[in-house]
C-alpha cells in the first residue's frame, strides 16, 4: 500500500452538489440584477472559493464579492446544502477503503460547517478522521491552504504516503503545491483533459474507475 492517507475533495468527488451550489449562485446574481438563462454556464463555480469566483467570472470588487458570498450563504444555509446526493457507489467504496486500513479525510473549499453537516446527513462522516474546509473569513481560502490544514490535523509527516483525490484542476494544483501526488477523477465537473493538463499523477473515470485505480495504490 503506497498511500496510507487519502484526502478527498467533496463537491464533484464524493457528492453531486451542483444543484444547491448553482441555485444559490443564481439567487445571488439575481440580487445584483444579473439573470442567468442557463445554469450550466455557472459550472465554473464548482471548485474554487466563492469570493474569487464572483471576482473572476463577474468582475465583482472585493467588497461586492464579500456581500455576494454573504447572500449566497444565506440561501445555501437554508436550503442549498440540502440539494445534494452522494454519487452512486461512494458509500461502498469508502467502506472498502476503511476495511483495508486506509486513513481518510476530506479537504474541501466548501465552508467547513457545511461539509461536516452534509457528510453527517448523508451518512458517511464517520469514514473520515477529519473533515477540513474553508472558514467564514477564508483563512483557508484556497485548496493549497485547505490541504495543508488537513495534513496538519491528521499529523501526516510523510507526504509521499498521502494522496489528494479530486475532480477539478484546483485539487491537482493544490496537491502539487503541497508536495502531494494526486488522483484526478472524471466524475463531477471537470472539462475534457482538465485533470491531465493540471498534472494529475493518476486519472480515473467514475466511481468504479476510482476504486480500480486505488486498488493498485
Amino acid at each position: 500500500m503506497r498511500y496510507e492517507l487519502l484526502l478527498f475533495d467533496l463537491d464533484g468527488t464524493l457528492a453531486d452538489t451542483a444543484e444547491g451550489v448553482l441555485n444559490s449562485v443564481v439567487h445571488t446574481l439575481r440580487a445584483y440584477g444579473i439573470a442567468v438563462a442557463d445554469k450550466s454556464a455557472l459550472l465554473p463555480f464548482m471548485g474554487p472559493p466563492l469570493g474569487s469566483s464572483f471576482r473572476r467570472f463577474y468582475g465583482f470588487s472585493e467588497a461586492e464579492s464579500r456581500r455576494a458570498v454573504a447572500i449566497y450563504r444565506e440561501r445555501y444555509d437554508r436550503v442549498g446544502q440540502l440539494e445534494c446526493r452522494l454519487f452512486p457507489g461512494v458509500p461502498e467504496l469508502l467502506a472498502k477503503l476503511k476495511a483495508d486500513g486506509r486513513r481518510m479525510c476530506v479537504a474541501t473549499s466548501k465552508l467547513e460547517k457545511y461539509a461536516v453537516a452534509m457528510l453527517e446527513r448523508l451518512g458517511v462522516a464517520d469514514f473520515f478522521e477529519q473533515i477540513v474546509g474553508s472558514d467564514p473569513e477564508e483563512k483557508f481560502g484556497n485548496k493549497q491552504a485547505v490541504i495543508e490544514e488537513a495534513l496538519r490535523r491528521t499529523g501526516a509527516r510523510d507526504r509521499s504516503k498521502a494522496l489528494m483525490i479530486g475532480d477539478r484542476l484546483y485539487d491537482i494544483e493544490g496537491a502539487k503545491a503541497c508536495g502531494l501526488d494526486s488522483l484526478g477523477v472524471y466524475l463531477g465537473y471537470a472539462e475534457e483533459n482538465e485533470l491531465e493538463s493540471a498534472g494529475a499523477t493518476y486519472i480515473a473515470h467514475g466511481v468504479d474507475g476510482l476504486e480500480k485505480v486505488l486498488q493498485n495504490l
